[in-house]
């Protein structure tokens, strides 16, 4: 990083690690005034600082605007804002600086356990931004939180509004927010009602609600009364999404079909776990194979969970679906077929599928 130290007949510089220090004999600083300070702000907020806190530590105004000059080292990339250091933002960056434009005094912390309550903080990230880093597979963080919008939640008597590639949400209250990568987040289904507000896409939608209720055990009446609360239920692709993942509600893996597995003499398989293919969510199906790559799965009524079997068919796994009644009827006959998948497999990219315990 380069510090200007003022203008003058005369410069030398003098290079410490990586940072070269620019000094002139007419210089109104010198480095022990405020380089010092400066590097352990660029260091502790991953080089995203606003212009009181530079003035804070001592770089002058003028410094500041020559470093942000078209060409030079640093770059002002929102209201008050700077980025200590050229080229593209980082998604990291992006998020930070938008915190720092939204109020929030140090951009993300860089030390969580000794940073305070986020919400005290006056703005935490929200929408996609926030499921990224709470890890929702369908919301990754370069993709979305690096694109050209980033979402932050303020509280609802602050002025600030959205600028540019920073789209400002009020709320009265922001409660149970936390940090996640050293950065605040906004709880988890307030998150997911700001993305829905803001996406046009509604198979996007319906993927990140199938997974919040799925696998991060968001409350699916919960998450409805907040859609509703904020006039968001009825948007395109949220209804059926809802209809859906009510009637897909499901209890235990019925034992009639863990009976057929034990009859079956074949090696136990794992229970209803969630299958994450490079990150990104798959699916919970009732009984899966790891190693050969086979799913077992009751015969689905309804459209969330039959999309769900196709998806895995169409990645190349082996997708068993047993009717009800064929455990009654035919369970000679899938038994069989379960045992020839297996010795038939492996299918699919089983080695890019991480497998996770899920509710079986």
């Amino acid at each position: 990083m380069t510090v200007l130290a003022g203008s003058g007949s005369r410069t030398d510089s003098v290079t410490t690690g990586d940072e070269t220090v620019t000094r002139g004999k007419v210089a109104a600083m010198t480095r022990t005034d405020y380089a010092d300070a400066l590097a352990e702000l660029a260091r502790a907020q991953h080089r995203v600082a606003t212009t009181g806190q530079l003035a804070a530590v001592g770089v002058p105004a003028s410094a500041v605007r020559n470093l942000c000059a078209p060409g030079g080292r640093w770059q002002r990339v929102l209201p008050k804002v700077v980025v200590l250091g050229p080229g593209p933002l980082t998604a990291d960056q992006r998020c930070r600086a938008a915190l720092a434009y939204a109020g929030h005094p140090s951009a993300g912390a860089a030390d969580p356990a000794a940073a305070a309550d986020p919400a005290d903080g006056g703005a935490v990230l929200t929408g996609a931004a926030a499921l990224a880093l709470h890890g929702v597979g369908r919301a990754p963080f370069e993709p979305v939180a690096g694109g050209r919008i980033v979402d932050v939640l303020v509280p609802r008597d602050r002025t600030v509004r959205t600028h540019t590639w920073v789209r400002v949400h009020h709320a009265a209250a922001i409660g149970g927010a936390h940090y996640a990568e050293g950065l605040p987040v906004a709880p988890l289904t307030r998150a997911i009602v700001d993305a829905v507000r803001a996406s046009c896409d509604p198979l996007w939608l319906r993927a990140v609600l199938t997974e919040a209720v799925t696998e991060r055990r968001v409350r699916l009446e919960t998450l409805a009364e907040e859609l509703a609360a904020e006039s968001l239920a009825a948007k395109a692709g949220v209804p059926e999404t809802l209809r859906d993942l009510r009637a897909q509600a499901r209890g235990p893996v019925p034992e009639p079909l863990r009976a057929l597995v034990r009859g079956s003499r074949v090696r136990p398989p794992l229970w209803r776990p969630v299958l994450r293919l490079d990150g990104g969510y798959l699916g919970a199906p009732d009984a899966y194979w790891p190693r050969e790559g086979v799913v077992l799965a009751m015969a689905a009524a309804v459209p969330a969970a039959r999309e769900g079997h196709e998806r895995l068919a169409r990645l190349g796994l082996r997708v068993l679906t047993v009717p009800p009644e064929a455990l009654t009827t035919r369970p000679g006959q899938v038994a069989g077929t379960l045992r020839e998948a297996l010795d038939s497999g492996p299918y699919g990219p089983v080695d890019r599928i991480a497998v996770f315990p899920g509710a079986g």
